[in-house]
């Protein structure tokens, strides 16, 4: 989509900076067993606590390192993905600068690196509620940072309230009370590291690109196509930006911000010499569009009032929320095999696609992640997806979440998952799946919810069961052809 040409996946190599237990990279290290990842992280227990996971999960292609970002020279190694999430905005200045710098040394020279910071302006006004935490905890330093963030909480609701008990102040500061009570609804560690933590320095984006450009790095732009392009905005306000951004691509970005108070940005960056190959046009070439899979993005469906071609909306509405993924390809033969479509162009077709993406309805992958149903005798699960699970269900929990394939969250993965896919780690037949869960079922005494919690016994139909549990692996990517 940037017109660049990052190294592909397999056989890469990834570094995440501030990895804590290697949430982030343990997932995608199961998924994809010839990339190499590395996290490094100042906190000492937390690596030990991390690599103790990725020991009980067998995993080879991924270590943990106790270390300071300040202490990395390019002797550590040249990677071609670079992770930096949660960190930037909360380190004194010496390690952002630092930060840089091993983006640039150690980034191979295609690589791409990510960086997520807190930003102005959306930040002046939450600043409002730390500065209150802050000072309400000026005494109680020696409380546990539990404690101090309810007292912060606490203390920001008390005022939330009392502003809107003064007639004259709660319609003059919505925007106020609306910062403040959204402090309840997130969690106590989110909280913590926002509000309480020692730094916390956001900057707005043109003070971010000024530095990647003092450490010769180019700023690609953010993955959120909607603070990058402008395409998909009212005509009225795609002409103000232009006018004042003239071809300034961070003064067009800038002014996003400005509009609509954005608070946090995920950027990407390469290297200097690859700026000029960077496409800033908001023209993708069809053919681009042609080799790409697009993977529903579990947005909430508002396609209807948004797009002006409604028949463009329910095609998408369709392959987004029914299909799940989809080519181009795949939507020129569904319209022209369906007559409702047949005043839908292939023009329309392509620039509702690119509306989707930029819109965040879809994600876009050149080489997807390829999934396969069960087959009796030709498919299994490799031994590191049933390590990986179970070591969750074990505790590894507490410290990394579960992610799939694209490093999305995934719930609900059960004991009874973990059972079958220890059943289908060897190529093996739908009736003997069937036969072992019924067995597993009754042993473990489990019961039959739809026939008033009778215990299964050997008249159960778990066939049912065994198919949904199979679609549910299927859809993680667990299950693999057996000849690969």
């Amino acid at each position: 989509m940037w017109g660049l040409t990052p190294p592909e996946l397999k056989g890469a190599k990834v570094l995440e900076l501030g990895s804590s237990f290697g949430g982030n990279l343990i997932s995608q290290a199961v998924y994809y067993p010839d990339t190499e990842f590395v996290g490094i992280d100042l906190s000492d227990s937390q690596i030990t606590q991390g690599n103790e996971i990725i020991k009980s999960m067998g995993l080879t292609n991924i270590r943990l390192e106790t270390k300071n970002i300040l202490d990395i020279t390019p002797e550590f190694g040249m990677f071609d993905y670079i992770i930096v999430h949660g960190i930037y905005s909360w380190v004194p200045d010496n390690v952002k600068d630092k930060i840089l710098e091993v983006c640039r040394e150690n980034l191979t020279p295609n690589g791409i690196a990510y960086i997520s910071y807190n930003t102005y302006p959306g930040w002046k006004s939450r600043e409002v509620a730390r500065d209150i935490m802050l000072y309400a905890n000026k005494y109680t330093q020696d409380l546990p940072l539990s404690e101090q963030t309810r007292r912060g909480k606490a203390i920001v609701q008390l005022f939330s309230d009392a502003i809107k008990s003064i007639e004259s102040e709660k319609n003059n500061n919505k925007s106020r009370i609306n910062n403040f009570d959204s402090i309840q609804t997130k969690g106590d560690h989110y909280v913590a590291h926002e509000y309480l933590e020692y730094h916390n320095h956001p900057l707005y984006l043109n003070q971010f690109v000024d530095s990647l450009h003092q450490h010769q790095l180019a700023y690609i732009g953010d993955t959120d196509f909607q603070l990058s392009y402008i395409s998909w905005m009212p005509q009225h306000l795609r002409d103000m930006i232009n006018q004042l951004s003239e071809t300034d691509y961070v003064a067009r970005e800038q002014c996003l911000d400005y509009l609509y108070d954005v608070a946090f940005r995920r950027s990407l960056l390469c290297h200097a010499h690859l700026q000029d190959k960077i496409n800033r046009t908001e023209i993708i070439d069809k053919a681009l569009l042609n080799k790409l899979t697009f993977i529903n993005q579990n947005k909430e469906n508002n396609l209807s009032n948004i797009f002006n071609n409604k028949d463009a909306a329910r095609l998408l509405e369709h392959f987004i929320y029914q299909v799940g993924h989809f080519t181009i390809q795949s939507l020129i033969d569904h319209v022209a095999e369906y007559k409702e479509f047949e005043n839908l162009t292939e023009n329309q077709i392509y620039s509702s696609v690119l509306l989707a993406i930029v819109l965040g309805y879809i994600n876009v992958f050149l080489t997807p992640y390829q999934t396969y149903t069960f087959e009796d005798n030709k498919t299994y699960i490799p031994k590191r997806f049933t390590q990986y699970s179970q070591a969750l269900l074990e505790g590894a929990n507490q410290y990394i979440g579960a992610g799939n394939m694209y490093n999305c969250g995934v719930e609900n993965l059960n004991e009874l998952h973990v059972y079958m896919m220890s059943q289908m780690e060897t190529p093996t037949t739908k009736a003997a799946l069937n036969t072992s869960l019924k067995a597993y079922l009754i042993k473990n005494g489990y019961k039959d919810m739809n026939n008033n919690e009778k215990l299964i016994d050997e008249e159960f139909d778990c066939s049912g069961l065994c198919d949904s549990i199979c679609t549910v692996l299927a859809d993680l990517g667990y299950i693999q052809p057996a000849t690969l």
